[in-house]
């Protein structure tokens, strides 16, 4: 029988421990950057070694698309995709179905910052994007900046990790897109590759910003890197988005708490959302009706290799 003495002694070794392990939890964060229009064929062809890394220490998928097999009544152009990377659902939810009539949110399926507030107010957040249009997606930011170049856009992005304690951020680089449309959404066009490659040496500056860190081995971050959508030609609107260069993309989740190799089941841009929740701690409710599902994370499953072809969860309302 064991005496009170020795009772009192385990019970003590016991709270050592599970203090031990509280400590010893990391206080996890997560940085997503997004390159708009950034076609995964070009992508791998393009000279991009600080993405390539990314990629060798995490997870990845070069075939993720940016709509669902349903048929969803969108564009395939920048709003209703970084609404639906940075929501977790697609357009027929979210309601942002293109870029000119119908370009607002319906409140149903926020910005994934504003569930990271409502999971914890305290976390701090950060935006940082070059295309306007974007800022009226953005809910829950403590800090919600748009500028007018990639330049100034990750001088900021680095600004904010290395002088400031964000818990998620959100950095948005515009130039890949803007070569594409000018001179062409292809990987034999020079213009084209070349604005990848800048994009990927000012991703390379903002790693190395973020892991100068001073508390950077004491934190969890997970990054993760994707696009919009692709493109074809000077363009990327196909309305019934059934242009594969288009609605193809890529996705990269890195860090120590991402898996190691590629992402074997279909992954998709909503998963960014979702992934950055449950990384953060964030328990998804099934009553959300999320489109998205974490990826490429330790300790959650591979994505299935085909998605329920489910319907929308709301019916879109316009606005007058």
């Amino acid at each position: 029988m064991i005496s009170m003495k020795m009772f009192r002694i385990f019970l003590g070794v016991l709270f050592a421990l599970s203090a031990h392990g509280a400590a010893a939890e990391k206080p996890r964060k997560v940085l997503v950057i997004g390159i708009d229009g950034c076609r995964p064929d070009a992508l791998a062809k393009a000279k991009t070694p600080v993405i390539d890394a990314l990629a060798k220490n995490g997870a990845y998928s070069y075939t993720p698309q940016i709509l669902p097999l349903r048929i969803v009544d969108a564009e395939t152009s920048s709003g209703p995709g970084w609404a639906s990377m940075l929501s977790g659902a697609f357009p027929d939810k979210h309601g942002w179905i293109d870029d000119v009539r119908r370009r607002r949110f319906n409140g149903r399926f926020p910005h994934f910052f504003a569930r990271l507030k409502k999971h914890d107010k305290k976390l701090s957040t950060a935006s940082i994007i070059t295309w306007p249009d974007m800022k009226l997606m953005i809910t829950g930011a403590d800090i919600n900046e748009t500028f007018r170049s990639d330049e100034a856009a990750e001088k900021r992005g680095i600004e904010v990790l290395t002088k400031q304690q964000p818990d998620a951020v959100f950095i948005h680089l515009d130039e890949v897109d803007g070569a594409g449309h000018s001179k062409g959404f292809d990987p034999g066009v020079p213009e084209y590759i070349g604005a990848m490659e800048k994009a990927d040496a000012r991703v390379g500056r903002i790693i190395k910003a973020l892991r100068s860190r001073s508390t950077y081995d004491k934190e969890d971050w997970l990054v993760i890197v994707s696009s919009d959508h692709g493109g074809h030609g000077n363009g990327h609107n196909s309305h019934r988005h059934v242009v594969p260069a288009i609605r193809k993309v890529f996705l990269i989740v890195s860090g120590e708490s991402a898996k190691r190799g590629k992402i074997e089941g279909q992954a998709y841009t909503v998963d960014v959302a979702v992934t950055a929740l449950a990384h953060m701690g964030v328990k998804i409710d099934p009553k959300w009706k999320l489109d998205g599902v974490p990826v490429g994370l330790k300790g959650h499953p591979t994505p299935a290799k085909s998605r329920p072809n489910e319907p929308a969860a709301t019916k879109f309302i316009r606005r007058k």
